[in-house]
């Protein structure tokens, strides 16, 4: 086996070891992130509610009418 062989298994065990400390996943971590989102979505949820609810249909129809047919739009 060459040097440069050797070097080279060198760095990737370097680079593999570098790679698992640097992706340890914090359980805990993500089970509060996901509870805070899906308090954020709910919280979102009523205040859009409570929007439609203070806004004329008028309004509120149109606006949803013109995000709809946004999607639809060629780009």
């Amino acid at each position: 086996m060459s040097a440069d062989a050797g070097y080279a298994g060198y760095q990737i065990i370097k680079l593999k070891s570098t790679l698992e400390t640097s992706m340890k996943v914090d359980i805990e971590e993500l089970k509060k992130e996901k509870k805070a989102n899906f308090k954020e979505r709910l919280d979102f949820i009523d205040r859009y509610v409570e929007w439609i609810k203070a806004t004329p249909n008028k309004v509120w129809s149109k606006q949803y009418k013109d995000f709809i047919d946004s999607s639809f739009q060629k780009q």
